[in-house]
């Protein structure tokens, strides 16, 4: 659809003759053709364009909703091309949607003497576009990038080497490791690190499961052009952080023993170009990344457990708490303890002792509850995003604004240590308090440099600069600043008196940034004002009328004059200020992490304390102990939403004794809430928070996996079944003992039979040689019989309660088989036309009595068959010259076929004698 913009809209217009336009159009054209995940603009001075189909399209429906503001340059001419026009303000907009949240890349063009390429971002390299997306705005995501090489190692092994760049935090993160033709492992690192954008030196050969795999995820592919390569350690002798006395040189680094995961940061480091800005210089630091301490997680069992929201869903919208897990325990006062929660619920602890602390640290919170109230509202509330400071600082764009900002997070800190020290917890006193006396001695420095340097009267009054006193040129501005401002009161006091406001004091002399010193009334006395001819109104808002005056005007200008002396004469000074400040960079990026920490733990226990029913404490075992115990389950983000009433259901897991539920029961009623309920407790608990039972004993797992509610993924060109064949051939792959399988419905999207066959397979594997914790709700009634042959299987249903005409879902976990999935009746439910329900049960019934009746034949011809059996057994017995074996024959023969007779009686009678015997 192509229209014109209509001539009442307030965007800008684009300014260019027909001759321009052309020049533009060829010059287009010469671009050749971008990849769709590449976003164009075109920067025209007094606004931004995007041009052809699909950008335009995309913009304008980002900016706009609508794809009514398409135009098109020369719409009369053959050599035509659409457009959108912006403003500066919507064209940030549009760059914060296109690369934070549906992360493409975006170009910007800039024309000085011809078109040229000015600058470029992407999902995992944001660094040209952080004033654009981060200015005056809370930085609520990460940003991480990976980059990644695969070499064989005969067979179906591969080594992978991967190189991690979180550009917020500074840091390199290295592992290498062996992987299986499916890169089970690597699929584990993408879930942790929850990247951006990944490096491939391809997307051919080796690299295609690869680029399978990243899109499975969500992660941006860039193939970086190849270039003369860049010396690694050399890089990061100039970009690492060494300790002091350590010598600066990264060759004896153990992390660089990982050539795979080397030659992957160094392709990182290329493509960021993060050596040419020196606010990179000095500050990275380098550790190897250890899987091992984190739970397992893989793609599926994250959109089964809805462990992080939508992309584009944000902490101030209301439905953000119960879309996901992480809506649920975060409840963060501070941007990087937004972030930090981000990653704690992506990289769930094997560490029984951290995971000890944190709920420690969560139930001594809770036994305070003004403590609780007090951190949150009145300090954490008040934290700025100190890495965001800190990162200007370390690019030498801060200002005194900011410095002072950083002052004032370090004179609140040893308050929050006050308030904490005061609950006279040992594990709070040694993991929080601990640490925040140690960074802030290191922060004397900068404390000490900020009082001596910033003038705080000044701030008083809205205004940031550095002490007169440091300096004679602008002691002698400030004298004449003050001056000046004595003067403006007196018009203050005289203006007062000439309009004799009831004698008070109601003139409020006030400085604006736009129109400087001014007074103000209130919209009341707006009468009296225009009585008076010595003063003029400047303007009318909310908040009163401000007005002014011919004297007041000239010691105004006079004033601002003398002001913009001053910031320049100080700018030296603050140069000077903020690089002395750079050097304290580490450690205040060592206090924002432990406020973040701080923020995360407290928001625990106010998601812990505000649910509808209180979380409680689990009680974490060592891996292997084989215990799960969870009474009364809920899910957490289902008892969050608006009229609901959760029915609880529990789980008692013991080793040896019962490790798979097989759960059956009818549609609609409750399976796929209980399994993911239980797996939803688990992932809680190896994250620190508390569960929504009344009581949890957890052992520790290495793993959560899972395989629920697969569809069909028709951009991948992936069917149903292939799907959950993917996820679940992981899952074998992957579980041990230790671990936690949930799986639901398996085996759908084949046929009736095969997929029970693969359902049945899997659910016996599970049990019998991985004897991991499983949660198995199928509609394949016949895998219910595996109960029968090993003990540690158990069969529960899903209740519900029919009659010849209601139907009721009780959600209820119950033991035993469900008989029929009641699925004509839930249809019913769900208000199907009644001729098509009784045209199903029609149909139902008819095969049904199909089935009953091939079912008797079979069992006339079993019985025959045994009757038979019986005469020669018979026969057999009275027969005293029979052989041994031919009677054992026999009796097996016999035996194996009352088995297949589907008589309650004859297992009963068998069943007794196999006791006896």
């Amino acid at each position: 659809m192509q229209a014109k913009a209509t001539e009442s809209r307030r965007e800008p217009t684009l300014h260019m003759d027909t001759n321009a336009r052309r020049n533009f159009i060829k010059y287009h054209a010469k671009l050749g053709e971008k990849p769709r995940t590449t976003v164009r603009f075109f920067d025209h001075s007094d606004c931004y364009t995007v041009h052809g189909s699909d950008d335009c399209e995309l913009v304008s429906k980002i900016v706009y909703k609508s794809t009514a503001f398409i135009g098109a340059l020369l719409p009369d001419d053959k050599e035509t091309l659409q457009f959108v026009s912006l403003s500066k303000s919507n064209f940030e907009l549009a760059v914060r949607e296109l690369l934070l949240v549906k992360n493409l890349r975006v170009e910007v063009y800039i024309k000085r003497n011809e078109w040229q390429l000015e600058y470029r971002g992407s999902p995992g390299n944001l660094l040209q576009f952080e004033d654009i997306l981060f200015a005056n705005k809370e930085v609520l995501v990460g940003n991480n990038m990976i980059s990644l090489q695969v070499k064989l190692e005969g067979g179906t092994q591969r080594r992978v080497g991967v190189a991690s760049v979180e550009q917020n935090d500074c840091q390199f993160q290295l592992l290498e490791f062996l992987d299986d033709d499916f890169f089970t492992e690597l699929e584990a690192t993408v879930v942790l690190l929850g990247p951006k954008e990944c490096l491939l030196p391809s997307v051919e050969g080796e690299y295609v499961p690869v680029k399978a795999l990243l899109e499975r995820n969500g992660v941006m592919i860039t193939v970086p052009k190849k270039s003369s390569a860049n010396d690694l350690l050399q890089d990061l002798n100039r970009l690492l952080r060494f300790a002091k006395g350590q010598q600066e040189d990264a060759t004896g680094l153990k992390e660089l023993q990982m050539q795979l995961a080397s030659e992957s940061l160094k392709v990182a480091i290329k493509y960021l170009d993060l050596v040419n800005d020196a606010g990179n210089l000095g500050h990275y630091e380098i550790k190897q990344l250890d899987l091992k301490r984190f739970v397992h997680l893989d793609s599926a069992a994250v959109s089964a457990l809805n462990i992080i929201p939508k992309p584009g869903t944000h902490p101030s919208m209301p439905s953000y708490r119960w879309q996901s897990i992480l809506g649920v325990l975060d409840q963060c006062r501070t941007p990087q303890g937004h972030r930090l929660m981000g990653k704690w619920v992506k990289q769930p602890l094997r560490s029984q002792e951290i995971l000890n602390d944190r709920h420690n640290i969560v139930e001594c919170l809770l036994e305070s509850s003004d403590t609780l109230e007090t951190l949150s509202l009145d300090y954490l509330k008040r934290i700025p995003d100190i890495l965001m400071l800190t990162k200007k600082l370390m690019r030498r764009k801060a200002t005194l604004q900011d410095l002072f900002r950083i002052y004032q997070v370090i004179l609140r800190t040893p308050k929050i240590v006050q308030v904490l020290l005061g609950l006279e917890n040992s594990t709070v006193e040694s993991v929080i308090c601990s640490p925040f006396k140690g960074f802030l001695e290191d922060l004397t420095g900068l404390k000490q440099m900020v009082e001596q340097v910033v003038d705080f009267e000044a701030i008083e009054r809205g205004e940031y600069l550095v002490k007169s006193s440091f300096d004679s040129r602008l002691m002698e501005v400030q004298q004449t600043m003050n001056e000046l401002y004595e003067k403006m009161q007196r018009l203050q006091s005289k203006c007062n008196d000439e309009l004799d406001l009831d004698g008070k004091q109601q003139v409020k002399l006030e400085n604006v940034a736009k129109l400087g010193y001014h007074f103000r009334i209130t919209l009341k006395d707006d009468s009296v004002l225009r009585k008076n001819k010595n003063y003029r109104i400047v303007d009318v808002i909310k908040g009163g009328v401000r007005f002014t005056s011919d004297k007041l005007e000239s010691y105004a200008e006079e004033f601002a004059s003398c002001h913009s002396r001053y910031e320049e004469q100080q700018q030296s000074i603050v140069e000077e200020i903020i690089q002395v400040a750079v050097g304290y960079a580490a450690p205040l990026t060592s206090l924002n992490n432990e406020l973040a920490q701080l923020d995360c733990l407290v928001s625990f226990a106010i998601a812990a304390r505000s649910a509808p029913t209180p979380y409680v404490r689990p009680k974490m075992l060592a891996e292997g102990a084989g215990q799960l115990v969870l009474n009364d389950v809920r899910h957490p983000c289902l008892e969050l939403q608006e009229n609901v009433s959760f029915i609880v259901n529990s789980v008692d897991f013991q080793k040896d004794n019962c490790n798979m539920f097989i759960i059956t029961g009818p549609n609609m009623g409750g399976k796929s809430t209980y399994i993911r309920s239980v797996g939803t407790a688990v992932l809680m608990a190896h994250v620190g928070a508390f569960v929504p039972c009344s009581m949890a004993t957890i052992s520790m797992v290495d793993s959560i996996l899972g395989r629920v509610g697969a569809s069909d993924n028709i951009i991948k060109g992936l069917s149903t079944f292939m799907v959950e064949m993917i996820e679940t051939s992981g899952i074998i792959r992957t579980a041990t003992d230790k671990s936690l399988v949930i799986i639901d419905e398996l085996g759908r999207g084949t046929s009736t039979y095969e997929g029970c066959g693969i359902a049945w397979s899997i659910a016996e594997h599970l049990a019998k040689e991985t004897k991991c914790f499983t949660l198995f709700a199928t509609h394949f009634h016949e895998i219910t019989k595996l109960a029968e042959t090993l003990q540690t299987v158990k069969n529960c249903h899903m209740a519900a309660v029919a009659d010849a005409e209601n139907f009721t879902l009780l959600y209820q976990v119950r033991p035993g088989v469900m008989e029929k999935s009641f699925g004509i009746q839930v249809a019913r439910l769900a208000n199907f036309p009644e001729d098509v329900v009784q045209n199903a049960e029609q149909i139902y019934n008819e095969f049904e009595d199909e089935h009953a009746d091939k079912q008797n034949k079979e069992d006339k011809a079993l019985l025959e068959k045994i009757q038979v059996a019986i005469q020669q057994l018979s026969t057999a017995g009275n027969n005293t010259e029979i052989n041994v074996e031919d009677l054992t024959q026999l009796v097996t023969q016999f035996t194996q076929d009352i088995k297949q007779l589907d008589s309650d009686y004859f297992k009963s009678v068998l069943a007794s004698s196999e006791a006896k015997a």
